[in-house]
């Protein structure tokens, strides 16, 4: 199969292109047909791979796999359409794609990203996939991540409002909702906020009183949607129903770990005030 039949852009249309509350985009039908249905049906080398996990009969959690275990294990996973979409996805030619995409509002916010794109791009350490020997050696590393999110015993989201790892610079979901499922919820929530977000724990919204529903990526078959990362992209998992279905999805990010990178920082409550503050 010809690789750019497997591109999840390959449908990408200006005009679903978004720069508010954060720069994002949602394509509908990303893949044709035939491939879409090759993928899903494919699905099952990974399901014998997460049953495995100890949280595989857990209720709603998240299990996936990365790019580096597909790619270092040809014996279990080359004969299988996956491979290749792995190896496709996480490529310069594809990186380059959404760098295009992005373009400007990249320009906009992070400018030093483009002047690295434009001068390394080419070099032998530029991009490659996320890895520990990796991830400080190249200018970027790059993952794509088949994974499910169990069945659910009860109500629940997988994930509040949050922003993705202050290292990475491109969040992307591929969904691939089984036609039997017939829950409800496990949608991509994006926000805008009336006042300054305040984060705490891992990088979840302390204040969601200040948030406000702007989008609802729905999830569905053959859907995907591809966000820059900033301080701004506030993003949930809505709940869902009590379902015996996996919820599956694919995982694609870029990422900068070289000079110990952040693209941005976050608001954190003032643990000093907040001790005073108690006090009186």
């Amino acid at each position: 199969m010809k690789l750019n039949k497997l591109n999840i852009l390959q449908n990408f249309k200006v005009e679903s292109y978004l720069n508010y509350p954060f720069p994002f985009f949602e394509i509908e039908n990303a893949l044709p047909q035939d491939v879409y249905v090759a993928l899903k049906n494919d699905y099952s080398i990974f399901n014998r791979y997460f049953s495995q996990n100890k949280n595989f009969n857990s209720s709603n959690k998240r299990i996936q796999i990365n790019s580096e275990t597909i790619l270092k294990n040809e014996n279990d996973f080359k004969k299988s359409i996956w491979y290749d979409f792995i190896k496709y996805h996480n490529s310069l030619e594809f990186f380059e794609q959404l760098m295009n995409i992005f373009d400007n509002d990249l320009i906009k916010i992070y400018p030093s990203v483009k002047k690295i794109f434009n001068e390394k791009k080419n070099d032998k350490f530029f991009l490659s996939y996320r890895s520990a020997n990796n991830n400080n050696s190249y200018e970027f590393v790059s993952d794509c991540q088949p994974g499910i999110n169990t069945a659910t015993i009860e109500k629940s989201s997988v994930r509040g409002p949050h922003v993705d790892n202050p290292v990475e610079l491109f969040g992307g979901l591929f969904y691939l909702r089984d036609k039997n499922d017939k829950s409800f919820g496990g949608d991509l929530i994006i926000y805008e906020k009336s006042e300054k977000v305040i984060f705490h724990k891992k990088a979840e919204v302390q204040n969601v009183k200040a948030l406000k529903q702007f989008k609802k990526i729905r999830y569905k078959e053959n859907n995907c949607v591809f966000f820059l990362n900033t301080k701004e992209s506030i993003h949930s998992v809505s709940e869902r129903s009590i379902t015996s279905n996996q919820r599956y999805l694919t995982n694609l990010i870029f990422e900068r770990y070289k000079n110990s990178n952040s693209f941005f920082s976050l608001d954190r409550e003032k643990k000093f005030f907040k001790r005073l503050f108690n006090r009186i």
